[in-house]
């Protein structure tokens, strides 16, 4: 009976926990950390991703724009996340020996190549053919023409996945 007295105490004090972050007022940090490894294109932990979760610490206000991601710093050593109007959170990125002498790598992107530009999310995955504006070596981010059916085209940044293509982060 007792025990049974100790679980039915306990149920309040679980369904509060089990709140949604929202209610309380403070923007979920597990969303930030999701966005970031969209943004990024891996996941906390491995090259290229998030080194840590965002401190759980943190109080952030809600959100009830969409967050604005872009990198930061020379080397795109950091994610910043901000929140248009309240707050902006950097997030640091991490590079492995492996990855950090990227300019020292040969390009395998040239000016004026004809390219192949992915974008995609959760379930879906879509393609374009664009043209190089500069070179690029893999991981970085370039600037490439997508033909929009006008003159000038459309200019976006992609990041380099190998030598024919390149990928938008898709927020």
């Amino acid at each position: 009976m007792r025990r049974l007295a100790l679980i039915a105490a306990a149920a309040p004090l679980a369904a509060l926990a089990a709140a949604p972050v929202a209610a309380s007022g403070f923007h979920d940090l597990a969303a930030i950390d999701s966005a970031v490894a969209r943004f990024a294109g891996a996941e906390i932990g491995q090259s290229g991703g998030a080194q840590a979760p965002v401190d759980r610490q943190m109080r952030l206000a809600t959100c009830a724009a969409p967050l604005a991601l872009d990198w930061y710093g020379a080397g795109e050593t950091a994610v910043r996340v901000t929140c248009p109007g309240s707050w902006r959170v950097f997030v640091p990125i991490m590079r492995t020996a492996a990855s950090v002498p990227l300019a020292e790598e040969t390009p395998v992107i040239a000016r004026r190549d004809l390219l192949r530009v992915e974008a995609g999310g959760a379930g879906f995955r879509i393609s374009r053919s664009g043209e190089a504006l500069e070179e690029g070596r893999v991981g970085q981010a370039i600037r490439v023409k997508i033909d929009d059916g006008t003159r000038q085209g459309r200019v976006v940044t992609a990041r380099v996945v190998e030598a024919g293509l390149v990928r938008i982060a898709v927020r």
